[in-house]
């Protein structure tokens, strides 16, 4: 989730990593995946509830959709370690 920018509080998946401060990340929708946002780490809140399915794609370098992007992310609901909704901020 991004925390700041014009993108704050969005939820991406990150698609590629160019060096250990700079992710690739994509929603689907803003950006896709084949033409994925450069973004520092430090301006992310890395969540650890992954999608299993666009994990495994990602981990065996298949190639992922932006419908299955958005799709992953629209059911996705994070929260925090008391129930809360990360999304509000």
């Amino acid at each position: 989730m991004s925390k700041t920018g014009r993108d704050k509080g969005r939820l991406f998946v990150i698609v590629g990593v160019e060096s250990d401060r700079i992710v690739q990340i994509a929603d689907g929708e803003c950006h896709g995946t084949a033409r994925p946002k450069r973004k520092n780490v430090k301006h992310l809140i890395i969540l650890e509830q992954v999608d299993s399915a666009v994990s495994e794609r990602l981990e065996m370098g298949l190639p992922i959709t932006d419908d299955q992007l958005v799709t992953a992310l629209r059911a996705y609901k994070p929260h925090d370690e008391k129930g809360g909704d990360l999304r509000r901020g």
